[in-house]
């Protein structure tokens, strides 16, 4: 396998502020990639082709062996045939599309860290709860180790073994990629019928023009197969627009226009006027009822319990009316937001900018209304020796549990390939260490598609690389594998820095933003990615809203 040599020296990686990290603490940190071996200066581009697999087939050296009944004989792999029906996924020419792989998918609930960006960048400390690790993996492309995919939904399994900033240790780290057989070019969106709800409300003074520019952009979309309505709500709800199909864009547009900023917050009453005025909209064959509701603080007037809410929101999801929930300005309700986008068929983004509005609604509005399956399953059992730590992108886990048992609500086309990722450490003495041919997990998944019929999938996973993995190494079976990584230790960096700081802990909130700086530089040395420069420029930011003193918004622990 190719092994690369990163010719860094002692006192680059103490500069970059890895003196804690000695996973990179030797002269020659040796990361594993494929069969051929070369030594690479740091920042050298990899022009070995990257080590490829899927589910169900067996895979070269180096990168990892998923075993199916139709391969090896091992472990069961049983897919039924697919057959949509949903002019969700049909194409360009109305009959079904044709599947090449090309678009991702990402789990419903929080799809980006808007919020706490724009609280960072504006000189604040967010809080802990205004990031989570799904919000930032979305943001980004992951590549997932096997680009193919026959099924609505697809399990792409990659491993890593790498340093982690938060306890200074190594980990073994799983990917479980999200992929599609849902090309680009051959998607059309379903036809839709919606409601969008908008709080007027005097918190929303500053925040209205960014609101009715991401409206007049959503009207830009919008065809004659389309129908919409719309509500918005202070201390009470009213119809702004009854239903109007798509292309009355003047009609729409006077509506988007006539809205004025007065009165409280009854996010309830807005609510409930939306789901109530959509559920009586005569259904159209093939077509999807969706509200999506704007708003920038928490409820204040009216019923403002949460559970009130989630409640609500449930009892229409099972009417299959999804939620998409857009937030946006300082005061943002960001912990009741985040809780309500876990519900299924719901997600969350915060428009934070005009080039998040454009991206949002010209790039991906038409992913964002289209739930690619629902109930999908996982269950990753922990092999003997190991310990599952945490699980990443996914916060419906329990921690503390013995295997990976991953439910997740909806799962959300997207242009993006998203990820969830599995944590693990050493149960008991020694050093965490594996040898070629090591078991690394078991899985086992299903999910509904759209159509309503169950899918099943098994999965093994082992260590098929020519060289062992122990401290002093990093081993990654491909570029989305060290993605996934840095942007995790990113994460780190950002959830320990407001929790230390919180705990009145500055220099060890400092430490801990700059190992996670630090193992993001030389990593992307490798993979030379813009986004992950921008998230180094958000910790390096973060870092001095912490040296000038500014106070923290954080108020509570972290959990893993």
């Amino acid at each position: 396998m190719m092994t690369m040599r990163l010719r860094t020296g002692l006192p680059f990686l103490l500069a970059l502020g890895l003196s804690m990290v000695p996973a990179l603490l030797s002269a020659q940190g040796t990361v594993a990639r494929d069969s051929t071996e070369r030594d690479m200066k740091a920042g050298d581009a990899l022009s070995a082709p990257v080590p490829t697999a899927k589910i169900g087939t067996t895979t070269p050296a180096g990168s990892f062996e998923s075993v199916g009944s139709s391969a090896v004989g091992r472990g069961s792999f049983s897919n039924q045939a697919v057959h949509i029906g949903s002019p969700g996924f049909t194409s360009s020419a109305g009959g079904l599309g044709t599947y090449g792989g090309t678009l991702g998918a990402t789990i419903g609930g929080a799809k980006d860290i808007g919020y706490a960006r724009q609280l960072i960048n504006a000189g604040s400390i967010p809080k802990f709860l205004d990031f989570s690790p799904e919000g930032l993996y979305s943001e980004h492309d992951i590549p997932v180790p096997s680009g193919d995919c026959a099924e609505p939904l697809c399990l792409s399994l990659g491993y890593g073994y790498a340093p982690t900033v938060d306890d200074k240790s190594n980990a073994l780290f799983v990917h479980l990629g999200l992929n599609s057989n849902v090309q680009a070019e051959g998607f059309r969106r379903s036809n839709l019928q919606l409601v969008v709800v908008v709080d007027r409300s005097g918190s929303m003074q500053g925040n209205m023009a960014s609101v009715q520019a991401a409206l007049r952009k959503l009207a830009e979309k919008l065809t004659a197969d389309d129908e919409i309505l719309m509500v918005e709500f202070d201390d009470q709800a009213e119809l702004l627009l009854p239903a109007t199909r798509g292309d009355r864009r003047a009609d729409i547009l006077a509506a988007i226009n006539r809205i004025r900023v007065v009165g409280g917050t009854n996010l309830f009453s807005g609510m409930v006027m939306g789901y109530t005025q959509l559920d009586n909209l005569p259904s159209r064959p093939g077509a999807m009822k969706r509200m999506l509701l704007f708003t920038d603080e928490q409820p204040n007037v009216g019923i403002t319990s949460e559970g009130s809410f989630l409640g609500t929101i449930e009892e229409y999801s099972k009417k299959n009316i999804g939620l998409s929930l857009f937030g946006v300005g300082s005061n943002f309700g960001q912990d009741v937001a985040y809780k309500v986008s876990q519900a299924r068929g719901a997600n969350m983004f915060f428009l934070e900018s005009p080039e998040k509005i454009a991206t949002v609604f010209d790039k991906e509005f038409d992913y964002l209304v289209t739930p690619l399956v629902y109930d999908l399953h996982v269950k990753i059992a922990t092999p003997a020796g190991m310990k599952l730590k945490a699980v990443y992108g996914l916060p419906t886990w329990t921690p503390g549990s013995h295997d990976a048992e991953l439910n997740v609500p909806t799962v959300f086309l997207s242009s993006n390939h998203g990820a969830i990722i599995l944590r693990y450490e050493k149960d008991g003495d020694g050093p965490l260490a594996f040898h070629p041919g090591d078991e690394l997990a078991s899985g086992d998944l299903s999910f509904t598609d759209i159509g309503g019929r169950t899918h099943n999938e098994h999965a093994d996973l082992h260590h098929t690389g020519t060289a062992g993995m122990e401290p002093g190494t990093q081993f990654y079976t491909h570029d989305g594998m060290r993605m996934a990584v840095a942007l995790t230790n990113i994460y780190f960096g950002l959830r320990d820095g407001c929790t230390l700081l919180t705990e009145g802990k500055r220099k060890e909130a400092i430490d801990v933003i700059g190992r996670a700086k630090g193992v993001a530089m030389i990593e992307n040395t490798v993979l030379q990615n813009e986004g992950l420069a921008d998230e180094i420029k958000l910790l390096d930011k973060l870092e001095e809203n912490i040296n000038k003193g500014v106070a923290t918004r954080s108020d509570g622990p972290a959990n893993d």
